[in-house]
């Protein structure tokens, strides 16, 4: 903790000082945490930023394990830099009702806002347990990723796995889908917004990389949409790659595909174009776009005879393990259920047509191809076709 407080109850922030005061105030005094009153102790070597400690054993409540100097350094930089812009922010309050110490807590207004900076790796269980209990002290919580999460593939390419997915923001349904990181070594605030999902662990999106000097506060809510042009451009790139790539050993739920297509005597080089489609709401599924989409044109819409209609049902139904927990995105506003986006695309393509809230007509039937040149051929049509048809669209 970047914060202790003395016998006479004064709050001491070592940072602040230079190591001649540390020393001096050390010898003249205890140290105690703000939170539980137990006495601490003082860190300030060469390579650390100063701070306190509690000892081996604590039953603090805010205590959840030893911090590194890469998140002590982002967190303290944070902090300057909004107190720099006149904002009322505290660093490491203790809020008794939750039994929570965020790293920051702002007043804005009307509106109290508590800070996380995460470096390292925590159970998806306790950033819901987190936010939650902000969300209950009707606390806004943001929470920003240290750089050290950040693992960029491409331009606008970005690899992420599990424990990225809890982190994305969303403050209300027009808003895009947005990750925050920050690296206290560079200063380098990077926004990561309108999150396309091509494979599970792949993203496709618009980045965003400042100086955190160049910024205010208020920057972190403005919204940056990724160019449909683009999306779609690059979506039949990733596209090709799928038809071209070889199965190699898939195993597990990769493995569990191929032994569906191959019982339903279909492969990923005949598959209709209409699977594969990028869905901005594809974060909130196990398993990839060409998975569950396969399985819902495969088994709900091919076998039907044009003018037959199916059930919305009958779709959640059926691919209602392929869902993650509506708790495990606890910063996000008002979902979009991905089959629904979906359905709207076959829609707009005309393969379907939405007859009430719940029951879709199958209009045309879907081509499956009986070689991989044809299958490419039709891949780019459907993409230039969704390009044409969305060009006014803001995606996300």
């Amino acid at each position: 903790m970047l914060q202790a407080k003395t016998k006479d109850g004064k709050i001491v922030t070592l940072a602040s000082m230079t190591r001649q005061e540390i020393a001096i105030l050390k010898k003249r005094n205890k140290f105690f945490c703000p939170t539980c009153s137990q006495q601490v102790i003082v860190k300030a070597g060469s390579k650390v930023i100063p701070h306190f400690a509690h000892g081996a054993k604590t039953d603090c409540p805010a205590q959840e394990g030893g911090e590194g100097t890469y998140h002590e350094k982002g967190k303290l930089l944070l902090f300057q830099w909004l107190r720099g812009q006149q904002l009322d922010v505290r660093l490491e309050p203790y809020i008794p009702e939750i039994k929570q110490r965020p790293d920051l807590l702002l007043q804005l207004k009307n509106k109290t806002i508590a800070i996380e900076y995460q470096c390292a790796r925590i159970p998806t269980e306790l950033v819901v347990k987190r936010s939650r209990g902000y969300a209950r002290a009707g606390i806004i919580p943001i929470w920003i990723l240290g750089a050290n999460n950040f693992h960029r593939r491409s331009r606008q390419q970005l690899k992420v796995n599990q424990f990225h997915l809890p982190f994305i923001h969303q403050f209300s349904p027009s808003f895009p889908h947005t990750l925050y990181f920050f690296c206290p070594d560079t200063l380098q605030f990077i926004t990561c917004q309108d999150l396309h999902f091509f494979t599970l662990h792949h993203v496709i999106g618009k980045w965003t990389i400042r100086k955190l000097n160049e910024m205010i506060f208020t920057d972190l809510f403005h919204s940056s949409c990724y160019p449909c042009g683009h999306l779609f451009h690059n979506w039949k790139q990733k596209k090709r790659l799928f038809r071209l790539r070889a199965p190699g050993h898939p195993h597990g739920r990769e493995m569990a595909w191929h032994q569906w297509l191959y019982a339903r005597h279909a492969s990923r080089q005949s598959l209709p174009s209409h699977i594969y489609l990028p869905v901005a709401s594809q974060h909130l599924m196990k398993t990839p776009p060409w998975d569950w989409q396969s399985r819902l044109c495969l088994d709900i819409i091919a076998p039907l005879a044009p003018g037959a209609s199916f059930h919305y049902k009958s779709c959640t139904h059926m691919l209602r393990s392929h869902f993650h927990a509506p708790s495990f995105f606890p910063l996000i506003s008002s979902p979009v259920n991905p089959i629904s986006a979906y359905l709207q695309q076959l829609e707009k393509l005309q393969i379907i047509k939405k007859a009430s809230s719940y029951h879709y007509i199958k209009q045309h039937p879907l081509r499956f191809y009986d070689h991989i040149e044809e299958a490419l051929a039709g891949d780019d049509l459907l993409m230039v076709q969704l390009m044409k048809q969305n060009s006014g669209m803001i995606p996300g």
